[in-house]
């Protein structure tokens, strides 16, 4: 069985569950029942300030869903797909009718009586992170980048329009960024200031990102291969897998999981892995009173000597002189509040 929404209710579905749950809407029998038998869903949503707002959601239904979207606003958003599978999303203004895993895309939507479509498959996982911003962010920069300049040409002739074809890869430098927005532990102006940096940094490489030609010939089937491939290593950060059971979990052989993931993402397998241990573990020395073992361990290496020399290698410093540092701050900074 599938069922087909306006996205709208279903939103209105969704807050209903979360927020009051004694609200009535429309067709409340119906909606509930679908509600109680299908929908398990979750949607974390920041307002940083007025038009900049990220949006984490998660979901799994038991099934088929297509969403219709209608736009009553214009609104600009950053959309990435960080599951495993491809979310099908069809509108007039796009050629692809999929964000693959791992990639996302930046649009500008306008009012009209055409409805996009997205659609999710029974019992799929999914997990997308959204970027909602003014377009002020990008029109100030008017005249810096050919792709941005035509993007905003589009814009300003009130078109619908995509920066790609559904095509940004959500390389390490990305993955980081939004990674470091959900860890984001700072409150008040600190927060809302962090936080808006690391959307302008994500905003940045997505414009790096959008050479949309790979350099060797990968079919649809090895790119799709590529992405799962990042997505497995993103997963498995505390217990790596080796390039040989990577690519027989993909179904590609290791010649072209390496070629192809060096031309998908820019880098190597082993440098993206190791862009997101290291960075997972300076998190961990800032943000958490774990041992530097613990944080080695979770990070999935097994010698700490091992760690402590990679860690060093990568950011000039020990995670032990790291630490330290840390703490020696964080005693001024209290010592300067008492004062």
């Amino acid at each position: 069985m599938s069922y087909r929404v306006d996205a709208f209710d279903f939103l209105e579905i969704i807050n209903q569950r979360q927020f009051s749950a004694a609200d009535e809407i429309k067709d409340n029998m119906v909606k509930n029942n679908f509600l109680e038998d299908n929908v398990n869903v979750s949607i974390d949503e920041e307002m940083i300030k007025e038009g900049l707002a990220v949006v984490k959601t998660n979901y799994c239904l038991k099934n088929d869903l297509i969403l219709d979207c209608f736009s009553k606003d214009p609104f600009l958003e950053l959309h990435f797909n960080l599951s495993g599978s491809a979310i099908y999303y069809k509108n007039s203004f796009i050629a692809s009718e999929e964000v693959a895993p791992m990639t996302g895309n930046m649009i500008y939507v306008v009012p009209s009586d055409e409805k996009s479509e997205i659609s999710f498959h029974k019992e799929d996982e999914y997990s997308t992170f959204d970027i909602h911003f003014p377009l002020k962010m990008l029109s100030e920069y008017w005249g810096e980048n050919q792709k941005l300049d035509s993007f905003l040409t589009q814009i300003v002739q009130h078109r619908s329009v995509g920066l790609t074809d559904n095509n940004i890869k959500l390389n390490s430098k990305i993955l980081l960024a939004i990674q470091d927005i959900e860890c984001c532990c700072y409150e008040g102006l600190t927060r809302k200031l962090y936080l808006e940096s690391k959307i302008r940094e994500i905003i940045a490489y997505c414009f790096e990102e959008t050479n949309e030609s790979y350099p060797i010939k990968l079919s649809t089937r090895d790119i799709d291969c590529i992405k799962h491939a990042a997505q497995l290593i993103t997963d498995c950060m505390n217990r790596p897998i080796t390039i040989k059971e990577l690519s027989k979990r993909i179904g590609i052989n290791e010649t072209k999981l390496k070629v192809g993931f060096k031309s998908v993402f820019g880098t190597t397998v082993f440098v993206y892995l190791q862009d997101l241990r290291m960075n997972k573990a300076k998190r961990f020395l800032l943000d958490t009173e774990l041992t530097i073992e613990e944080i080695s361990r979770k990070c999935g290496y097994i010698n700490l000597s091992n760690f402590s020399n990679a860690f060093k290698k990568y950011f000039s410093i020990s995670p032990g002189t790291l630490r330290n540092d840390t703490k020696l701050l964080k005693k001024m900074n209290t010592r300067i509040v008492k004062i």
